[in-house]
């Protein structure tokens, strides 16, 4: 009988986990950097919280756990949710700004591909309390510079730009009682379809063909400066657009205008955006935006609101790609070599005092000297303590340096003080 992972999941060896917590590591020290905290929720949430944000469209996705009793629950399909209850317990009370990341795991039951997995890790980023564009400028930064840290170039990815409330006035001039949540939900798709799938859903949505013909043209749009007659709230979010770009100095040269870019999901209510590879191989790197109505939605004070999520799956799949993901693992200090079974103790001794200072392995498997030498240059020790019953006699032990194979005999008392 074959045992196999669960479809859609991940084992995660020594190399493959050193990896991931390398970035898990510039993921962390980057948003530090920007003064935001680290955050942890449980692995699983009431059905209530997590359908409140996405309704009953996620349902199909969340993997529920058995029910004992009246109590529903399921586990997180993403960490915003999470966070904005959080924020709902501490909100008359905490300072404003709340700024917080979580890196977690979550899962979502849908069909498997690359880049996209049942169970999967990702960084959020979220501020609570703000809607200037210093605070979506500060969200965008983050995100540029969470994958500069991990060595990609400005130029090996781009971010689309937009706005909710542009594109909104627009389909409200144009089609002033269609469903704008179900208009929504098709222009995210335009990316991923052909030109007539596009128009027919749309038509299917209630849009006349003509009327189709401008919402191309108008989501086609690549300067602010070209975008005019959507009225006051419009004018203003252009300009929120056109400041926060402003603060993103070098940075600004990746991110492009893309009025198509709206993300699907209903409660974003402001500045939109995605990041993708430049070559656009891969799924989406990050997306985020501004969603000020959600801890309202969620029972809350109003309160304005911006983060986004960055996936580890796409993310390790480019970086790989790009030859910046290593998967080595840090050999150790030292491999205790022990040359008879009559020292095996003292062997053990050894490697119990010097762990205190260093990373060291020994062998237990009783092999010969020979095999354990070839194994402490297999795991690339970088010195190995040769432990004998005549250097014990002195007090001492043998060190080889495995670079320079110098040797040298060491007292084992300034042992854990040899460079």
């Amino acid at each position: 009988m074959t045992f196999q992972k669960p479809k859609g999941t991940v084992d995660f060896f020594p190399g493959e986990y050193a990896a991931r917590t390398k970035i898990f590591s510039i993921w962390k020290e980057t948003a530090v950097k920007y003064g935001y905290e680290q955050v942890e929720s449980p692995a699983f949430e009431t059905l209530d919280v997590l359908t409140k944000k996405e309704g009953d469209e996620i349902v199909s996705q969340i993997f529920t756990l058995e029910q004992r009793g009246s109590e529903k629950f399921g586990l997180k399909f993403d960490l915003t949710v999470p966070m904005a209850r959080m924020f709902l317990e501490k909100q008359k009370t905490i300072q404003k700004p709340v700024k917080w990341f979580m890196i977690d795991k979550m899962w979502r039951y849908e069909q498997p591909q690359a880049g996209r997995l049942r169970e999967f890790f990702q960084i959020s980023v979220e501020c609570y309390g703000t809607d200037t564009p210093e605070s979506d400028a500060e969200m965008l930064c983050i995100t540029i510079d969470l994958l500069r840290n991990c060595g990609l170039a400005l130029s090996d990815f781009y971010v689309r730009l937009s706005s909710r409330k542009v594109v909104e006035a627009y389909l409200r001039k144009l089609a002033a009682d269609a469903d704008l949540d179900k208009l929504f939900a098709i222009i995210d798709k335009k990316q991923k379809i052909s030109s007539d799938e596009f128009e027919k859903l749309m038509k299917d949505a209630g849009l006349a063909e003509q009327d189709v013909e401008k919402l191309e043209k108008f989501l086609a749009i690549k300067e602010l400066s070209d975008v005019k007659g959507l009225g006051k709230d419009a004018e203003d979010a252009i300009e929120s657009l056109k400041a926060t770009l402003s603060y993103l100095g070098e940075r600004s040269s990746c991110v492009r205008i893309d009025l198509s870019t709206v993300r699907g999901l209903s409660y974003y209510t402001g500045i939109v955006f995605e990041v993708f590879d430049s070559n656009n191989k891969y799924r989406a790197l990050a997306g985020g935006g501004r969603y000020d109505r959600m801890v309202k939605n969620f029972g809350g004070q109003e309160c304005a609101a911006v983060g986004f999520a960055m996936g580890y799956a796409t993310l390790s799949l480019f970086l790989k790609d790009k030859g910046l993901l290593s998967e080595s693992v840090d050999p150790p200090e030292y491999f205790i070599a022990v040359v008879s079974d009559t020292v095996r103790k003292d062997a053990f001794a050894v490697a119990d005092a010097l762990r205190k200072t260093a990373t060291v392995e020994m062998d237990v498997m009783s092999r010969k000297l020979a095999r354990q030498l070839q194994y402490a240059n297999a795991i690339g020790a970088k010195k190995v303590v040769f432990v004998g019953e005549d250097e014990l006699k002195q007090g001492k032990v043998k060190v080889k340096d495995m670079e320079s194979g110098k040797e040298t005999l060491i007292p084992i008392s300034e042992l854990t003080r040899h460079p």
